[in-house]
């Protein structure tokens, strides 16, 4: 008990000495926390990032994008050109088409290992005069106006359904449609196009010459994903004179983990000036990149902060105790033993140290903010294909800006624990001097 009385009233023998190291030490101790607060902030939103970027990789064939949508492959009348100018005998210029996937292109992709499953996709654009176009909001809908081309979609997987610009959609009304109905004439409407056309569950309306009865309504919540259809992809092949193309196909990788090694196994089998292959884990670890740089940039923030501390609190104690070997030597003389003057010292730097940790602790709260703000730059755009590239990047730049820090009541022992160990690291300055001082010696030139 003397010598934790003696202790902490060591600690007020001089209070500016004390007020000072207290200071300095809550600064370096309070960066170590800070950062450490960040550092988590940041892997649990890079770990978010990582479960929402999904196991899917588009397939195309090289050069194309968006199918038909764009120009590059029929339109709603099964011209093979669109709308593109068809060449002329003798005509240099020649107007490329993209090359449509085949089924032998599927096979083989079917074969690589750790793919959980393909959805195959061809798109078409609408050029009949049955349907009419959604108006879009912010243009001039009157005659001669911009009109948006309605995109016809036909898929495999109705139940996850991807159109231009779009990742998500969701049925508001009705079902989608079932294996059973691989090849009638049904279709799922967008939300917009459906009232633009007064079209409800179990109406009909026309295309290319058949009927097609509305099972589902659905939603994408952009414009140009609900001025658009889905039917099934025999029925769209069979429609439009496609059998046995695809325009894209998106695979399913078993796992996170894998999706990489699936991409790099694709190119290798079909070719890389055959498909271009792109994976949301791609784009998501391009926009999050900024993310991970801040990340790794608050570990060495911690890493020189804790060392910071642990440099000002061995030079303190080590010139405190230099400056008591006179008080050491007498202490000694009488009869203490080391380990009792070594405990004043502990005693001591124990309450400096978790003072100053105290202290640095609660400027975590309104500074941890702030600093994770300042380690985040902007992302920089990644380059991606079609389908749901646009969106996913809007989804992952929204994840990247707005990394929240919470700030938590176990940033308390953390400083706990940095302060205990600070304090078992400086017991080894006072434990060597107070080991090397002779109370003969000293108390000879006194």
């Amino acid at each position: 008990m003397r010598t934790i009385i003696r202790g902490l009233r060591n600690v007020y023998r001089s209070p500016l000495r004390t007020g000072l190291l207290v200071a300095v030490l809550a600064v370096s101790v309070g960066l170590a926390l800070i950062m450490i607060t960040v550092n988590q902030a940041f892997a649990k939103r890079l770990d978010d990032i990582k479960s929402q970027a999904g196991t899917s990789i588009t397939v195309r064939p090289a050069g194309s994008f968006g199918g038909g949508f764009f120009g590059g492959g029929p339109d709603e009348g099964g011209n093979p050109n669109g709308n593109q100018p068809t060449p002329t005998p003798g005509n240099a210029t020649q107007v490329a088409t993209p090359t449509a996937l085949t089924a032998a292109d599927i096979t083989k992709v079917e074969s690589i290992p750790n793919v959980a499953g393909i959805a195959r996709h061809i798109t078409v654009r609408y050029s009949g005069t049955d349907l009419v176009s959604a108006p879009m909001q912010g243009m001039p809908s009157e005659e001669g106006g911009f009109q948006r081309p309605i995109l016809i979609t036909g898929t495999d997987d109705p139940t996850s359904l991807t159109t231009f610009g779009t990742q998500d959609s969701t049925i508001t009304a009705g079902s989608v449609f079932t294996s059973d109905q691989a090849d009638q004439d049904v279709a799922l409407v967008g939300e917009t196009l459906a009232t633009a056309n007064n079209l409800a569950v179990d109406s009909s309306f026309e295309m290319n010459g058949a009927t097609f009865q509305v099972l589902g309504i659905y939603t994408t919540g952009t414009q140009f994903g609900d001025n658009a259809l889905f039917i099934p992809l025999t029925t769209a092949q069979n429609l439009f004179q496609r059998q046995g193309e695809i325009d894209d196909a998106v695979v399913y990788a078993d796992s996170v983990d894998n999706v990489n090694a699936v991409a790099d196994d694709i190119r290798q089998t079909l070719g890389t000036d055959t498909v271009d292959v792109t994976t949301e884990l791609s784009i998501f670890q391009s926009i999050s990149a900024p993310l991970s740089d801040a990340k790794s940039s608050s570990q060495v923030g911690m890493i020189v902060a804790l060392a910071a501390s642990a440099a000002v609190i061995l030079f303190s104690i080590g010139l405190v105790a230099r400056q008591r070997i006179r008080e050491i030597g007498i202490l000694k003389a009488i009869g203490a033993s080391g380990w009792h003057v070594t405990g004043q010292f502990g005693v001591e730097t124990v309450v400096v140290s978790v003072t100053a940790a105290l202290i640095g602790a609660l400027a975590t709260f309104p500074l941890a903010q702030s600093a994770a703000n300042g380690l985040v730059s902007n992302p920089s755009t990644p380059t991606f294909g079609g389908g749901g590239g646009a969106g996913r990047f809007a989804q992952a730049s929204g994840l990247l800006g707005d990394v929240g820090v919470a700030v938590s009541p176990e940033i308390f022992l953390y400083a706990l624990a940095i302060a205990i160990g600070l304090a078992l690291l400086a017991s080894i300055v006072p434990a060597w001097y107070v080991g090397r001082v002779k109370p003969a010696e000293v108390l000879r030139h006194e």
